[in-house]
């Protein structure tokens, strides 16, 4: 059979851009992915998730009939799940435990268990590997004791191939980069200091719910997808599988709900119904925050909006700021307000550039003029009337020098008036591509 082999390496990171992995190097048959040296091991939730999408993306293109691991370390431990989700059997082989089973905590100690649990066959090189595996994670009679690397495939091979569509799950695991977003939404749990009992609405597999969990703030979320829910109930956290604002509708009270990227899921009446329920929900005091994509951002515009198969329009904070307010609640914060958004105007021609035209006349030459000169010229002198040519023409050269410098002094200060301008309208570059919203909900 053929197979597509992905290869992945150890090392520090190349870029400082948050990713926990990166494509090498690519061949016919196969690539290598360079992965951080941290998620060698099992704890860091999902920032170990290093090798999911590249695998996701792999699996969708190569169409396997099964997925073969062969380690069971931080970067890998996702995998199966992954598959599963795809509809892929997996088979894992497991070498010696990456870090001390003993000492992981009950959340990474219930990912691991859901990773191993959906694996087709689990395969050891001998019993003493098979045995380094505690029941607590896994039945160990389970694991099929397999010296060659060409573990038993029979059967699954056999089995009736995947059914690939694309659904939101696809596009869940596909395209997006879980490390990468655990960097983009941690600093959010900032704006839920002091609450303990914490709502994520549509909270998707549930990075936002860990980081609050990080930080020693217990919360829930609730997310449509079955697949998806589940997936994050396999990382030890909270989740109901439900529709968020039916769930708003009939929930308790929280002191702090979260709302990532789901308003732009939504037409206007949805929006104004989630605040409406949402101020229902809360507590006196409680506080919402909302983030989603800035309609003022070039990059959500061009990059990244429309990458998601369910949007349905962009917001502006101002028109949602105007909406809570009407709803009842009280702005508190808006990142927006805490970036000027400065509009410069620019020709579409380019404005010319002053060019200097002076030029440096040359330093005129006086040869010895008759008998007396030349004497004077070989004992090192000059007469006093070739010292006042020499001078006149120094003065003259000095002039030139001067009329060109002004004119290179212009000529750069004009540049710098244009390179401004240029500058101002890259500026616009730099907006956040999200905006975050705090609201607040009266205490009386």
């Amino acid at each position: 059979m053929s197979a597509f082999d992905l290869s992945y390496c150890f090392g520090p990171s190349l870029e400082d851009n948050g990713a926990a992995s990166w494509r090498s190097s690519a061949h016919e048959g196969g690539e290598v992915i360079r992965v951080l040296d941290a998620t060698r091991g099992y704890s860091g939730g999902f920032s170990q998730h290093a090798l999911n999408h590249f695998v996701a993306q792999a699996v969708l293109r190569e169409r396997p009939a099964v997925l073969y691991v062969d380690s069971f370390e931080g970067c890998t431990v996702d995998l199966p799940r992954v598959a599963a989700l795809l509809g892929i059997p997996v088979v894992m082989r497991l070498g010696p435990p990456a870090e001390s089973l003993q000492a992981l905590d009950a959340s990474t100690t219930a990912w691991l268990r859901a990773a191993l649990s959906s694996c087709s066959r689990l395969l050891a090189t001998d019993e003493r590997t098979r045995d380094l595996w505690p029941p607590s994670l896994l039945d160990p009679t389970s694991i099929e004791v397999a010296p060659s690397n060409d573990g038993p495939l029979q059967g699954l091979l056999d089995a009736p191939a995947a059914e690939y569509r694309y659904d939101y799950s696809v596009y869940e695991f596909c395209q997006r980069d879980h490390p990468l977003l655990v960097g983009m939404q941690r600093p959010g749990v900032r704006h839920f200091e002091g609450c303990s009992n914490v709502l994520d609405l549509a909270c998707g597999v549930g990075i936002f719910l860990a980081c609050l969990a990080d930080e020693g703030i217990a919360a829930m979320g609730v997310e449509r997808d079955a697949r998806i829910a589940e997936y994050a109930r396999g990382m030890g956290l909270q989740v109901v599988t439900a529709d968020a604002l039916e769930h708003l509708g009939a929930a308790k009270t929280y002191d702090g709900i979260h709302c990532s990227h789901f308003i732009e899921h939504l037409p206007v009446e949805g929006v104004q119904k989630l605040l409406e329920l949402a101020l229902d929900a809360l507590e006196p005091g409680g506080v919402l925050v909302l983030v989603f994509p800035d309609p003022e951002s070039i990059r959500s515009q061009l990059l990244g909006f429309w990458r998601d198969p369910e949007h349905v329009r962009f917001y502006h904070p101002e028109l949602v700021m105007g909406m809570a307010t009407a709803a009842g609640f009280l702005p508190e914060y808006s990142s927006y307000e805490d970036q000027p958004h400065r509009v410069v105007s620019f020709a579409e021609d380019p404005p010319p550039v002053t060019r200097p035209t002076a030029s440096v006349s040359a330093l005129e030459e006086f040869p010895a003029d008759g008998p007396l000169d030349r004497l004077l010229g070989l004992l090192g002198l000059a007469s006093r009337a070739r010292l006042t040519r020499l001078e006149k023409s120094l003065a003259n050269l000095g002039e030139s020098l001067a009329e060109v410098s002004a004119g290179q002094v212009a000529a750069l200060a004009s540049l710098e008036a244009r390179t401004d301008v240029l500058w101002d309208v890259s500026r616009t570059w730099a907006w956040n591509d999200n905006v975050t919203l705090r609201l607040r909900k009266p205490a009386r």
